[in-house]
């Protein structure tokens, strides 16, 4: 089962690599710097403000609850796959210990048995764990929904061309932490949750 960090990881550096490429793609527009308190017409000629995705994981509330409930749901699913695993062994060593008394028919239809418990238990980790990673799938898209959202209202004075996240082993190696945006978006997220 996916770690909630590493799919946050791949959704923001894949935000990051889809940004890149729209900016140096096509743009054959002036690229001067632009200070952080310049104003111009409409838009910026390039300010890129960026947020640390890890502080984010860390400090946004919706984030911890999310991570909160999957691990709930992970412990709930090992505690059952558990259960069943258990009642599975002690069903084999309670047929084990009848097999050399068995008639070749009851010894079939303990094999049988067995088979079916075992498909039985296959089948339902199975589906506990695709809907496990189901909902960690759809958990991450409304944290990532929650967070654009956030960013196109927190960016409606329209001061940043690009706002970016950044996370460890992403190919950023560089940011001017003048730009770095992260405890404002954490705020606002914060803010914006608890209503």
């Amino acid at each position: 089962m996916k770690n909630v960090s590493t799919i946050l990881s791949i959704l923001s550096l894949a935000g990051v690599a889809g940004l890149f490429v729209m900016q140096f793609a096509g743009s054959t527009s002036s690229n001067k710097p632009v200070s952080a308190g310049a104003q111009t017409d409409s838009h910026t000629h390039g300010q890129i403000g960026y947020f640390e995705m890890d502080s984010i994981e860390q400090h946004y509330a919706f984030v911890k609850n999310v991570r909160d409930q999957l691990k709930k749901d992970e412990d709930n699913i090992t505690a059952e796959l558990g259960s069943m695993k258990k009642n599975y062994m002690g069903r084999i060593q309670q047929l084990q210990s009848k097999a050399p008394t068995m008639s070749q028919q009851e010894g079939e239809a303990a094999q049988a048995e067995i088979n079916q418990m075992q498909m039985t238990l296959q089948q339902r980790e199975a589906k506990l764990t695709q809907d496990l990673q189901e909902k960690q799938f759809k958990m991450m898209k409304e944290i990532n929904d929650k967070i654009a959202d956030f960013l196109k209202s927190f960016n409606a004075d329209k001061k940043y061309a690009y706002i970016i996240s950044r996370s460890p082993g992403d190919f950023v190696y560089f940011a001017d932490s003048t730009y770095n945006i992260t405890d404002d978006v954490i705020k606002g997220l914060n803010a914006a949750y608890k209503k």
